[in-house]
């Protein structure tokens, strides 16, 4: 498939929904929730991250099953497609502070020129989602055979055409300290292996809470994910109250989602116990939206 024959194979559904078509393979979106808890222990939506849902002939088939499928040579069209796609769906919520996480994989743009087309192609699919490029986060995923200059190029030109730059796994390594500086991020998930020791050592949370205090001052948003269970978001409070995400609190949902009916953006002031009532409820059990996956 040629690269300007991306957009050709996004169409829009009635619902204003948007979909694409690779081959045999119908993808859409599933938005998950990225929440703050705010300090009367309201969760409010403050993100979210785009993630592919593939089907071929009504079967859903695996993300990493999918992206093995795909040929070399299109991988970095479809790459491009799916982020064309979150974004597109992303404009359909009625949030304006909203920020979408979009993926990605900048080693499959090799040269300036790739690279530039690819910002170009992002910028474009915003204009055409209503969303301004500063609500936008690119999470460069690096693997071991990337080439570093190149990665760095990719946030340089991102940051210059004022999209946002997020970083996953983060464990304060040396590489990833210089990962930090290199690119320079917006947001950055916190590894949660890395996460999972400090939670089970008696001074980790007070050293948690200096780093999350720290990246906030430089002006980076930390992302707690993978919360499955109570004492995870417990954990959350305890170090500042980061951003989280995870199934604890709220599960994808393919566009369109619900969002705006369970993370209302106004409410009634809450009555006597009302904080300490929904507080608790979250973190009983998980919230579900429709058309979760």
């Amino acid at each position: 498939m040629i690269e300007r024959s991306i957009f050709a194979n996004i169409s829009r559904d009635a619902d204003g929904t948007t979909t694409a078509r690779y081959g045999h393979y119908i993808l859409q979106s599933a938005l998950q929730p990225i929440l703050r808890e705010t300090s009367e222990g309201r969760l409010e939506l403050e993100a979210v991250e785009g993630l592919v849902r593939a089907s071929c002939e009504g079967a859903l088939v695996p993300p990493a099953d999918f992206f093995a499928l795909v040929p070399e040579e299109d991988r970095p069209m479809v790459d491009s497609l799916c982020r064309s796609l979150h974004i597109l769906n992303a404009g359909q919520i009625a949030r304006k502070d909203l920020t979408l996480l979009v993926n990605s994989q900048p080693g499959l743009y090799r040269s300036p020129h790739a690279i530039r087309q690819e910002v170009d192609r992002m910028r474009l699919a915003a204009h055409e989602a209503g969303m301004t490029p500063a609500r936008i986060a690119c999470e460069i995923r690096e693997w071991p055979d990337d080439d570093s200059d190149a990665l760095t190029q990719f946030a340089r030109q991102l940051h210059d055409a004022n999209f946002l730059v997020a970083i996953d796994e983060y464990a304060a390594t040396d590489e990833d300290i210089a990962r930090l500086a290199r690119l320079s991020p917006d947001l950055l998930k916190f590894d949660p292996i890395w996460v999972k020791r400090f939670a089970e050592g008696s001074a980790g949370s007070g050293l948690m809470r200096v780093m999350v205090a720290r990246l906030e001052r430089e002006g980076i948003r930390p992302i707690v994910t993978n919360i499955e269970e109570p004492w995870q978001a417990e954990f959350c409070r305890e170090i500042g109250m980061p951003l989280m995400q995870g199934y604890l609190l709220a599960r994808p949902q393919v566009a369109p989602t619900s969002f705006e009916l369970d993370f209302p953006e106004e409410q009634a002031a809450p009555g006597p116990g009302h904080a300490v009532h929904e507080a608790r409820a979250y973190r009983a059990s998980p919230r579900f939206g429709r058309r979760t996956v």
